[in-house]
């Protein structure tokens, strides 16, 4: 059943409309974090630390992390959502900076506790029943759409999106829609705006799904950190019939207004 507009507005500003929407700014210390290089405060994700772990087996040498963090309640894959983020890549000594980040809503088996291959498999390749945008660096500089793990497919196509040669501050937007899901992601560092779309069925990765995002070095390193984390549930949305131009419209509203949300949170951070 189409909701009535007033509700959709609701939801798309996030104002109170239980039969419709939940929307919260997450507390990462609420989530379950996986790997070595996983920590939380309220406000700040950390997927892999400055440095990396020294290998045991070969001194002198560096191994990398995987992680990986995951609200702990499912996500009903008959519902949408539109989230924002902020991710940033920060240069502690290693040149370009390694190895990028995923945010992911995966059914894999390992559930709550599944991280993937380190390095440039950003800690999902390899898990299956997924669906998410992958934020590369190193030499990938690639922001794209995967599916099932598959985090090398297409790795040639960089879409003119620099992420890894300077430190990067990356606003991230993400939404699922009547079966469609886009991103769009702004590199304050190099002014650069890349998006993509994809008709998906979340349905089809089961009935519901984990939440949260991956990261992974190699040789190289880099702090990775996830911040301004806005996630807002569009009740019933997520397949259904494709919403009129109107409701559209609305919804677009309320996907715009959380990354205006997080651009002000940061600034204000800042001042």
């Amino acid at each position: 059943m189409k909701l009535p507009v007033p509700a959709v507005l609701a939801t798309a500003l996030f104002l109170s409309s239980a039969a419709s929407a939940q929307a919260a700014v997450v507390d990462f210390t609420t989530m379950v974090l996986n790997g070595d290089g996983a920590s939380a405060t309220s406000s700040v994700l950390t997927l892999t630390p400055g440095a990396n772990l020294a290998d045991p087996d070969d001194a002198g040498s560096n191994i990398g992390y995987e992680s990986s963090a995951y609200l702990d309640t499912p996500f009903l894959t008959t519902d949408g959502f539109t989230t924002s983020f902020t991710l940033t890549l920060t240069n502690t000594g290693f040149d370009p900076l390694a190895d990028g980040i995923t945010f992911i809503l995966q059914n894999d088996p390992n559930g709550l506790n599944a991280v993937g291959g380190g390095g440039g498999g950003v800690g999902a390749d390899g898990l299956a029943f997924n669906i998410g945008v992958a934020l590369r660096s190193w030499d990938n500089n690639q922001a794209r759409i995967f599916t099932n793990g598959n985090i090398y497919a297409n790795a040639g196509s960089r879409g003119n999106f620099n992420l890894g040669d300077q430190d990067d501050v990356v606003d991230v937007t993400i939404s699922y829609l009547a079966g469609v899901f886009s991103f769009t992601a702004y590199n304050y560092a190099t002014d650069v705006l890349i998006s993509g779309s994809r008709n998906f069925n979340l349905a089809s990765l089961g009935p519901s799904v984990y939440v949260g995002f991956t990261g992974a070095t190699g040789l190289s390193h880099s702090l990775q950190e996830v911040s301004n984390w806005d996630f807002a549930i569009l009740s019933g949305a997520g397949v259904g019939g494709v919403p009129e131009p109107a409701t559209w419209a609305m919804m677009i509203l309320g996907f715009g207004a959380l990354g205006v949300a997080a651009r002000r949170r940061r600034a204000l951070a800042a001042a």
